[in-house]
């Protein structure tokens, strides 16, 4: 049904990280099919903080499933069907949130070629999954980039707290790629620290932003989790906690995110909401 694309205007702006989260918990949260994915050439971190998940769910098809790559030829020999992407992703959550490997092409031309190819297999994914969500290379150098997020349903803006990020973006429209002319788009404040100055209303006041602001609190768990691999565990702790739990202001920060993009998705949250969700 929809496309939403994580794009940062530069890197370690926690793109692979949010995207991951969001992604996660949807998956524990909602009965919704989604499908997420980094294309992006030479990058697997997308794929390492699943790597548990995958393993687990995953014994025998873990190193043979086909990924991009095979979908890639699937599209050039003709053989593509509706449920191909499906079969050549891995599993997450059953019947819920898989996970569909990126490149393993030692060329970066050859990947940059690929990029009409490859968003298609992007957008034929759609008549399966309700949901995909694409971690994509920071800047706007890539063709891959580029033509994802022209054809995106929503876009995820990830930006921090730093001053020259936000007057590169709030200051520097024209260097944002055109799709941000026509496309839908929210901004997500990623490592956020609730105690500094350049809270979400100080920013929206000083750039005088109207649009909507999301957040990705900086968690300690959340980064030891993912850096082990074990992302979903995390947030399978933390479904349901107490009111000055650590990890409460995350949670809650993540859950208003995800419910904003399935909103923007045209799904109903309150029928595909799972029961027994807590706060």
């Amino acid at each position: 049904m929809a496309i939403i694309s994580f794009w940062g205007i530069q890197h370690g702006l926690g793109v692979t990280s949010s995207t991951a989260a969001t992604a996660a918990l949807i998956g524990m949260e909602y009965q919704v099919r989604s499908l997420v994915s980094q294309p992006q050439w030479s990058d697997n971190t997308l794929q390492r903080i699943f790597q548990k998940t995958i393993q687990h769910q995953n014994p025998q098809g873990f190193q043979t499933s086909g990924g991009l790559d095979a979908l890639e030829r699937a599209v050039r020999s003709g053989r593509f069907e509706r449920e191909s992407v499906k079969n050549n992703s891995l599993i997450l959550v059953p019947d819920r949130l898989d996970i569909l490997k990126g490149t393993t092409k030692a060329n970066r031309g050859q990947f940059d070629d690929a990029s009409e190819v490859i968003n298609l297999i992007y957008q034929k994914a759609t008549e399966y999954y309700d949901l995909v969500l694409l971690d994509l290379h920071s800047g706007r150098n890539s063709p891959v980039v580029l033509e994802a997020l022209n054809q995106s349903n929503l876009i995820v803006v990830c930006l921090s707290q730093n001053i020259n990020v936000l007057e590169r973006f709030f200051l520097q429209r024209e260097q944002q790629p055109e799709a941000f002319q026509n496309k839908s788009f929210v901004i997500l404040l990623s490592q956020y620290d609730e105690d500094s100055k350049f809270k979400v209303k100080n920013i929206c006041n000083k750039y005088r932003y109207k649009g909507p602001v999301f957040t990705m609190p900086y968690n300690t768990s959340f980064k030891d989790h993912s850096n082990d691999g074990e992302i979903q565990s995390f947030f399978r702790r933390n479904q349901q906690l107490t009111k000055f739990h650590p990890n409460r202001f995350f949670i809650e920060e993540s859950r208003k995110l995800a419910l904003h993009i399935l909103n923007e998705s045209g799904i109903n949250t309150q029928v595909k909401q799972i029961s027994g969700k807590g706060a």
